[in-house]
């Protein structure tokens, strides 16, 4: 049965503006003067109506009270969605903070290596040195034990 705007306007009642379609309720809102967005969704304008209605002692304050306004399922599913691409999100950044943790547990061990065959070299070449003074020293006192059986 199609919507009959005088007829509404005549005996407005919240059953029938909730069987409304968006269309129809704009018409409503249109009739009344109230202003609201196009791109708003149907239950936002229907609120506004009501809330008119209310304020304009056409229907009772009561009406605003029981008509509460259920989710469809559209915005069901945006929530939904919502919340998995949320979830998308912070497995991404757990992924992301997961690797940057690996990469610097790397970069550590990589500089502690790099560290420890810096030392490693630098007791090679002590020990080296030592074994070269060493050497001279005993080179020395051989020298100095040969002038002393020259003399």
């Amino acid at each position: 049965m199609p919507f009959n705007l005088d007829k509404f306007v005549a005996s407005p009642s919240v059953e029938e503006l909730d069987s409304l379609k968006k269309s129809d309720i704009v018409k409503v809102a249109k009739h009344y003067g109230i202003e609201f967005q196009p791109l708003m969704r149907k239950d936002e304008i229907k609120r506004y109506v009501l809330e008119y209605l209310v304020d304009e002692s056409i229907l009772p304050s009561t009406v605003l009270e029981t008509a509460i306004t259920v989710p469809t399922d559209n915005t069901f599913e945006l929530k939904r969605l919502e919340m998995e691409m949320n979830k998308e999100i912070r497995l991404k950044e757990m992924e992301r903070e997961r690797e940057r943790k690996e990469r610097e547990r790397k970069e550590r061990e990589m500089q502690m290596q790099k560290e420890k065959e810096e030392r490693e070299i630098q007791m090679q070449k002590e020990k080296e040195e030592r074994e070269m003074q060493m050497q001279r020293e005993k080179e020395a006192r051989e020298h100095e034990f040969r002038l002393k059986q020259l003399e």
